[in-house]
């Protein structure tokens, strides 16, 4: 059998890590064909660890080989941007796309501000919006995630993989649960020609419109994770990643 646990993770490839899962238990259509993965009603072949008996949790969280990504923050922020209010946005985002335009224009343009208008707040106006009384905690699309996956939890992982080099991580799963690499993983966006650019590209240039106290203020909302997950901030040579030494210099001044 296929004995492995995902721990999903918003806005870290959790979208094609599903459609893996889904591949795995046994569903027939292309990956282009899976659409709604998150939505578990629709697609009943995923099956959640806290829907099973208190039995077979302890037994998996035990004896499953279990894996999550983590992904630079910044870059996560972008492109939850990018995915949750860019793009075709709905239910909980539209208010808050209303709470940001309230924010900038007024309450009567945001009231007038339907979902169909081609109008999407920037986001240097996301940004202040998510600064502005913590509001960066209110969604697990880009509040920190140092706490959502169990890092310093009782739930141990055997693999926690950076996204950004998430082709060695899962070749690396394969080769500790065999029964896994006969599946392909679904391509990257990049990969698929869905994004011309890289993720790191857009987060550059996305950061290059904020101003340097909005910048510093997100900075700091993410540094701790930054630092304990081997990261760095835009503008580093080394962006999106930092080394150990890095880090320990960093923590000493």
């Amino acid at each position: 059998g296929i004995n492995a646990e995902y721990g999903a993770n918003p806005k870290c490839g959790s979208t094609s890590f599903k459609k893996f899962l889904l591949k795995l238990a046994g569903d027939t259509r292309s990956y282009d064909e899976m659409v709604n993965v998150h939505n578990e009603d629709a697609n009943p072949l995923l099956k959640n660890l806290w829907d099973e008996s208190e039995e077979f949790q302890t037994s998996a969280l035990r004896d499953y080989y279990k894996v999550t990504f983590v992904r630079n923050p910044l870059v996560r922020l972008v492109s939850g941007y990018r995915n949750k209010i860019v793009r075709a946005p709905s239910d909980h985002y539209l208010n808050t796309i209303q709470h940001i335009i309230a924010q900038n224009y007024g309450v009567d343009e945001a009231l007038s501000w339907m979902p169909r208008h081609k109008y999407r707040p920037s986001f240097e106006q996301f940004v202040k919006y998510l600064v502005k009384g913590n509001q960066v905690m209110n969604n697990n699309h880009w509040a920190p995630y140092a706490d959502q996956i169990g890092l310093c939890g009782n739930i141990q992982v055997d693999l926690l993989g950076q996204l950004e080099t998430a082709e060695q991580h899962i070749a690396e799963m394969m080769r500790k649960v065999p029964s896994l690499a006969d599946t392909p993983f679904p391509p990257s966006r990049v990969e698929s020609s869905k994004d011309t650019y890289s993720s790191e590209e857009l987060t550059t240039l996305a950061f290059s419109n904020l101003t340097t106290i909005l910048r510093d203020k997100i900075y700091k909302v993410y540094r701790n994770e930054i630092q304990l997950l081997g990261y760095s901030v835009i503008g580093d040579e080394k962006f999106p990643f930092i080394d150990l030494t890095d880090v320990s210099v960093r923590d000493s001044t």
